[in-house]
């Protein structure tokens, strides 16, 4: 199979098989397709425009235009990683800043603002970024604390307020322990956000407000290497939008 076919093979069995028809043409004429409007591939496959935004949902995507996203980030991610890192990395950022919502931004940001205390959730690799983010808010004397462990990541629904904002940290957005966690928020009378590396991850569906930057997964001699700092950059541009509604008002 094919790069896109690998991208989204969990979700093959949701489609019809016009739609799968479309998907395998995309797969087989990645280079073509990237290029193609959304009227043109419909053309070409002899299918409607709403086939292909429909598939488009099925997939897990907002719409066509992040379709259009991945593949171009599907057919780049060969060149570069033939790239200098410099390069490598400063061309997928800035993609990847063109995918920022910037008015989940200034909405997460007043909910910062408004908590009465803020409880940040990491694990693994993203224990550091969750410590990070949860030190910068106590410098204005938010109140504010972070978890790491298991046990206490399950206690949290005996330990959050109404007015707490629980916030999740997560590069995939799919860990397990964080999802389960959030799930059983969900039920509750409690604000929940999420900081992903995707914009249609089961966290990022599970909690109420989720910013992201949708950043493709990149693997090199069987390691993956995909970005993490991107996590960093937004945790930075959501405590600066803070900062200019509290302390700035």
């Amino acid at each position: 199979m094919g790069q896109i076919i690998d991208q989204f093979g969990n979700h093959l069995a949701q489609l019809t098989p016009t739609e799968k028809q479309v998907l395998y043409y995309i797969d087989q004429h990645l280079t073509e397709a990237k290029n193609l409007s959304l009227t043109e591939i419909a053309k070409v496959n002899n299918v409607s425009t709403t086939t292909i935004v429909r598939m488009s949902h099925k997939l897990g995507l907002e719409g066509f235009s992040e379709l259009k996203y991945r593949l171009k980030s599907s057919d780049d991610q060969q060149r570069m990683l033939n790239d200098h890192p410099v390069e490598s990395y400063k061309k997928s950022f800035i993609q990847a800043f063109e995918t920022i919502q910037l008015d989940e931004l200034d909405r997460l940001s007043e909910k910062v603002a408004k908590a009465s205390r803020v409880i940040v959730v990491g694990v693994g690799l993203s224990k550091m970024m969750a410590e990070y983010f949860s030190k910068l808010l106590m410098q204005t004397n938010k109140q504010t604390h972070y978890t790491y462990e298991s046990h206490m990541i399950d206690l949290l629904p005996n330990m959050v307020k109404p007015d707490d904002l629980v916030f999740f940290i997560s590069t995939s957005g799919e860990t397990k322990t964080l999802i389960h966690a959030a799930e059983k928020l969900s039920f509750m009378v409690v604000d929940t956000a999420a900081i992903t590396n995707s914009s249609d991850s089961t966290l990022g569906r599970m909690v109420k407000t989720n910013l992201s930057m949708t950043v493709g997964k990149v693997k090199f001699g069987g390691y993956d290497i995909t970005a993490r700092s991107t996590l960093m950059l937004l945790i930075d541009l959501l405590f600066e939008s803070y900062l200019k509604k509290s302390v700035g008002s």
